[in-house]
């Protein structure tokens, strides 16, 4: 395992890049699928989500870099790509970690 940390300025690379490899997705997905696109969004981080991601921190101790991308990106719904790519917000974490507890992974 490597000591090597997430960067935000790195995030915000991938943003970009991630959301100019959507667009050209996007431009030919109805004429090779033959269907239109679902909603596929990358969510930036607002003061909202950071403050869900801060409440988040303090109800359950999640990794600092978990932390750091949610203070970069908020969200992820890729549905149309390969098969779905999803990153739930901080806020719906929060809530089900409330609901339901940590989930335990051995």
């Amino acid at each position: 395992m490597t000591d090597e940390r997430l960067d935000a300025e790195w995030l915000r690379g991938w943003c970009e890049q991630a959301e100019a490899a959507l667009a050209k997705l996007m431009e030919s997905f109805q004429a090779r699928h033959g269907f239109e696109p679902g909603s596929n969004v990358i969510v930036h981080a607002s003061e909202a989500s950071h403050q869900a991601t801060d409440a988040l921190a303090e109800l359950t101790p999640i990794p600092s870099d978990l932390t750091r991308m949610y203070w970069v990106i908020a969200g992820v719904s890729l549905p149309d790509v390969e098969h779905g790519c999803f990153v739930h917000p901080a806020s719906l974490v929060a809530e089900c970690s409330r609901e339901y507890g940590a989930v335990q992974i051995d």
